[in-house]
């Protein structure tokens, strides 16, 4: 059976080009597992509810979830899937937005590779040593406050201790604040951690 993944383009400007590399990134991944995988790509501002997927990635987005630049329809969405989903970067943000977190702007601009370092164990790192490098683009961050823990379980946080990745507590979500689709090999090595819950949507679709 084919697998088909949710790519929400969260891009406005010049938006097919900058979400191409999610879809090679994505591709990349699927044959690295040997996953037959169909890519269904929506904008954030289309009707998202409803649909047959297995598994969803939420692009980035040089929007400020921080400023209110986020689709209702998106938040709306993020709360009713429960589907396994990655938010990646604008994405993550955009996650931890819809079930109460606070997300604003950092003192600094964050360019280039960073090193993340992991806070707790989890599936999506499985394979990962305690610290890596990643590739971050992003001025806002997500708050590591009482509203984030309620809902969220820090997974990885970077040198000065922000948070740059999540877990749900309760459902298949997952938020990173950085792009592992511009990571090289540790980006795949996390797709394929990912990627490796879908056959668990399939086998509960075919039952």
């Amino acid at each position: 059976m084919t697998a088909r993944l949710l790519l929400i383009n969260c891009y406005r400007e010049n938006a097919e080009k900058k979400i191409e590399p999610y879809r090679e990134w994505i591709q990349a991944g699927a044959r690295d597992l040997g996953l037959k995988l169909e890519i269904l790509a929506k904008f954030d501002h289309e009707p998202l509810a409803g649909g047959d997927d297995d598994g969803l990635i939420v692009s980035g987005s040089r929007q400020m979830v921080g400023r209110g630049q986020i689709e209702a329809g998106l938040i709306d969405f993020l709360r009713t899937n429960r589907r396994p989903l990655l938010g990646i970067c604008y994405g993550h943000q955009a996650l931890v937005r819809a079930f109460g977190g606070s997300v604003g702007k950092d003192a600094a601009t964050h360019r280039g590779d960073e090193t993340i370092h992991l806070e707790a164990p989890d599936a999506l790192f499985a394979g990962f040593p305690a610290s890596f490098p990643m590739s971050e683009s992003h001025e806002e961050i997500v708050a590591r406050d009482e509203a984030l823990e309620k809902e969220f379980l820090v997974l990885a946080a970077g040198d000065s201790g922000r948070v740059e990745a999540v877990r749900h507590r309760d459902l298949p979500f997952y938020g990173v604040q950085f792009h592992p689709e511009r990571s090289g090999d540790p980006g795949r090595r996390l797709l394929a951690n990912f990627l490796g819950l879908i056959p668990q949507t399939l086998s509960r679709r075919v039952r």
